[in-house]
C-alpha cells in the first residue's frame, strides 16, 4: 500500500511538472510570436518530417531536382509545413522573403507553408556541401542574418545541421529558431518556437 501511495504521488508530481514546463514553453513561445510580430527579426526554421531514407539518399542533391532521387517529406511533413504557413498568418507575421535549402524537403517545406521563395545553395544541408567551401557559406548565412533590416521577417528554411552551427539550438524537424539583427552586422539569438 505503501509502494502504491508513493508510485500514485510520483506520477502526480510528474504530471503536474509536465504540465507546469508545458505552460512555461506555450508563454516562451507566445513572446517569440509577438516578438515576430513587430517584425525586423529572421527565423530559421528546420524542414518538416522527411521519409526515411538511407544517408547516400538523405544527402544526396539531384542537380535535375528531381525530387524522386531525393528523400522527401512524409505526408506528415507536409500537414505540419501547411500548417506552419497558416500558424504564420493567425499570428499576423509578415514575411517578406522566403529563402530554402535546395533540397526538395527543405524547398517543399517552403512552398508548401509560404508560397514563393528563392533557392540558396548556402542553406543546403552542411553534410553535402564541399569541405573547402562549408566555413565561408555558413558565414554567407551568418552575414545575410546580421544585415537583415526588412519591416517584415526573413524566412531561412534549412536543416538540423545548419540550424546549429549558426545558433546553437538543437531543432526538430518544423522548430523555429527566431533570431534578431543588431545594427552591427551581428545578430542574437531570442529563442525557439516547438509548440505548433
Amino acid at each position: 500500500m505503501k509502494i502504491l501511495a508513493t508510485t500514485t504521488l510520483f506520477s502526480a508530481v510528474s504530471a503536474l511538472v509536465l504540465i507546469m514546463a508545458s505552460d512555461s514553453i506555450a508563454a516562451d513561445d507566445s513572446t517569440l510570436w509577438s516578438a515576430l510580430a513587430e517584425g525586423g527579426k529572421v527565423v530559421m526554421i528546420r524542414h518538416t518530417q522527411s521519409e526515411d531514407a538511407p544517408p547516400e539518399v538523405s544527402m544526396h542533391l539531384s542537380a535535375e531536382r528531381d525530387c524522386t532521387r531525393e528523400q522527401n517529406l512524409s505526408e506528415e511533413g507536409r500537414q505540419h509545413a501547411r500548417a506552419l504557413g497558416v500558424l504564420f498568418q493567425e499570428q499576423g507575421i509578415e514575411v517578406d522573403a522566403v529563402m530554402s535549402s535546395e533540397f526538395c524537403r527543405a524547398r517543399e517545406t517552403a512552398e508548401l507553408a509560404f508560397g514563393e521563395y528563392d533557392a540558396w545553395l548556402p542553406l543546403n544541408l552542411l553534410e553535402a556541401l564541399p569541405a573547402d567551401e562549408s566555413e565561408w557559406l555558413m558565414e554567407d548565412v551568418r552575414e545575410t542574418i546580421g544585415d537583415f533590416d526588412g519591416e517584415g521577417v526573413l524566412v531561412l528554411v534549412s536543416h538540423r545541421s545548419n540550424i546549429n552551427t549558426i545558433s546553437f539550438q538543437q531543432t526538430e524537424p518544423g522548430n523555429i529558431v527566431v533570431m534578431e539583427p543588431n545594427a552591427l552586422g551581428g545578430f542574437s539569438v531570442l529563442g525557439l518556437i516547438t509548440q505548433q
